[in-house]
């Protein structure tokens, strides 16, 4: 199996990156709901007329499932619950800007651009973002990913100065 060019593994990541995209946005979008009703709204005792009260209703019986968790959760203070809720936003929106730069470097791939500038500051900005990540996450496996990118940035920025020798002998 090719690893570069077109229908290379290189280019079925760049299109599951970009699936990977819109699947985070729609969840992050839902999330954002479900979280703002459950953070924000009193739990509806009997579910109504509408569909959203009865969403509620549904919502408010999953998470009271853990007593002690949610009256932790439900008698914290709204600059808590804004807190977390900024902190699950940013935590998100990291993912996001992490599978993008995935995207860019995977269409480079496909399109056998391998060893230039833009390469290496796509990686290196993707190993600072996961490094990032995996702090807020506290996920050591990402850490050692990032880790291991930042050692590939290297090796990129190294591969990069051979191309361009090249491309000027030639």
């Amino acid at each position: 199996m090719k690893y570069l060019g077109e229908k290379s593994l290189s280019s079925y990541l760049h299109i599951f990156l970009v699936a990977a995209w819109y699947l985070v946005i729609l969840a992050a979008f839902f999330i954002g709901v479900i979280l703002s009703i459950a953070m924000f709204s009193d739990p509806v005792l009997e579910p109504g007329v509408s569909a959203f009260s009865r969403m509620k209703f549904e919502l408010y019986s999953e998470i009271k499932k853990d007593p002690e968790a949610w009256k932790f959760f439900s008698s914290a203070p709204v600059h808590f619950r804004i807190i977390a809720l900024l902190f699950i936003s940013s935590v998100i929106f990291l993912l996001l800007k992490i599978i993008k730069k995935g995207q860019k470097i995977f269409s480079n791939f496909k399109n056998n651009i391998v060893f230039n500038e833009a390469n290496v500051l796509l990686i290196s900005k993707v190993s600072k973002l996961l490094i990032l990540f995996s702090i807020l996450t506290f996920n050591f496996s990402s850490l050692l990913v990032s880790i291991i990118l930042l050692i590939l940035t290297d090796v990129f920025k190294n591969g990069a100065a051979l191309q361009e020798e090249h491309d000027l002998t030639v």
